[in-house]
């Protein structure tokens, strides 16, 4: 391996390396974000089921059963 490859090879993997580590705050952020959003939806979900039993509504499965 000639030392100009070995360069490049060594100056590619700097170059991601820093691009992980400048990136790595704005990916955790967007994680959490897009695990919190599911969460909560997940909360809206089970009490919008919760409040059509307490009514005696049938379940959006059982209304569509032929």
């Amino acid at each position: 391996m000639s030392f100009l490859r070995l360069w490049l090879l060594a100056t590619m993997v700097l170059l991601a390396a820093v691009a992980v580590w400048a990136f790595a705050p704005v990916l955790v952020f967007l994680a959490l974000l897009t695990v919190g959003l599911g969460g909560v939806s997940l909360v809206m979900i089970t009490l919008a089921r919760g409040l059509a039993r307490l009514r005696g509504r049938p379940r959006f499965e059982d209304r569509n059963r032929h």
